[in-house]
């Protein structure tokens, strides 16, 4: 029946061609047509939003001035951070082994003045590093901002390649009307000789 069916858009959209070349737009690549019907049927697994977008990045120079800035904010993030994380991980694990350390000290009252001497150097600690570490937040913050923005520019950019699309290279209904015309002729024939 699968056979029937594909020989039938196949015997179709042959004869429709001359109706879809009469429309000769440029079609993003990552819409062109496919050369059978099984591949039409099988499901994408590409991101037409993201492929639609890197089509029009090649071919808009503020485009891909935007995305070659955002691919440098991204490496360079690392480097920015990467000095103070290593320093901050430095004096939390310090401070960790500290607390390992204080469970040794037998005598109580030796174990709770070094603990309190150790809570005064992590609050200062603490506080010496709270703008870095707002600055941090603030970077994340922003990060995500940007990374919302540029989602909305990729779908903007691409609904309206994909909309060009759709008002350029709607396929006239008359091989789907010829097809049913064809397939209605067939049930009868079918029916018909199923009835002898």
């Amino acid at each position: 029946m699968t056979i029937l069916i594909g020989t039938f858009i196949l015997f179709f959209s042959c004869n429709s061609v001359s109706e879809h070349e009469s429309i000769n737009h440029e079609e993003p690549k990552a819409l062109e047509e496919k050369s059978s019907y099984e591949e039409i049927s099988k499901v994408r697994n590409d991101n037409l939003v993201e492929s639609l977008y890197n089509e029009l990045v090649e071919k808009t120079p503020e485009l891909k001035q935007l995305e070659s800035k955002i691919e440098v904010l991204e490496k360079s993030k690392n480097d920015s951070i990467i000095l103070f994380t290593k320093y901050n991980q430095n004096n939390q694990s310090y401070y960790h082994s500290v607390n390992s350390n204080l469970v040794q000290i037998k005598d109580s009252l030796l174990r709770n003045k070094i603990k309190l001497l150790i809570t005064n150097s992590l609050k200062k600690y603490n506080s010496q590093i709270l703008k870095q570490e707002e600055l941090l937040k603030l970077m994340d913050l922003k990060s995500v901002t940007l990374n919302d923005l540029h989602t909305i520019l990729k779908i903007t950019k691409s609904l309206s390649v994909i909309e060009k699309y759709q008002t350029e290279n709607m396929p006239s209904a008359k091989s789907l009307e010829r097809y049913l015309k064809e397939l209605d002729g067939t049930i009868q024939t079918t029916d018909s000789l199923a009835n002898q």
